[in-house]
């Protein structure tokens, strides 16, 4: 009885033998330089700080006092849950209402207070301290 495929069974025998013996090691050596540590601390330390400084609000009103007025009373009474709070800067009065860490929950209250006021808007202000 004669083989007829050994040409095919030789050749792969051939082929995972070599490859076998020629494969490559897993050694990956990274050089990198050390300022790139301290940038990487310099640039956590930075959003730490930013982080803790930062929030969201909701401005609903941007105008005059008589307005600004009326809309912190309607606010106020709409959602007594939500601190609502009006400020002055030249030449102008603002009612913003709340402050959200968090940009989502942010936007979650802003769906809820645009049926309200179609106006508003989500806001990023930094602590004045």
């Amino acid at each position: 009885m004669k083989i007829k495929h050994w040409k095919p069974l030789f050749l792969l025998l051939i082929y995972s033998t070599c490859s076998l013996g020629y494969s490559q090691a897993s050694n990956l050596n990274i050089k990198q330089d050390p300022k790139l540590d301290s940038l990487l601390i310099k640039k956590i330390a930075l959003d730490r700080e930013r982080y803790s400084n930062e929030y969201f609000t909701l401005q609903l009103y941007y105008g005059n006092l008589e307005l600004a007025t009326k809309t912190l009373e309607s606010a106020k009474k709409a959602y007594p849950n939500i601190p609502i709070e009006l400020s002055f800067e030249t030449p102008n009065y603002k009612v913003q209402a709340g402050r959200f860490k968090d940009k989502i929950i942010g936007l979650k209250t802003l769906d809820t207070v645009k049926r309200e006021f179609p106006s508003a808007f989500l806001l990023t202000r930094k602590k004045k301290f």
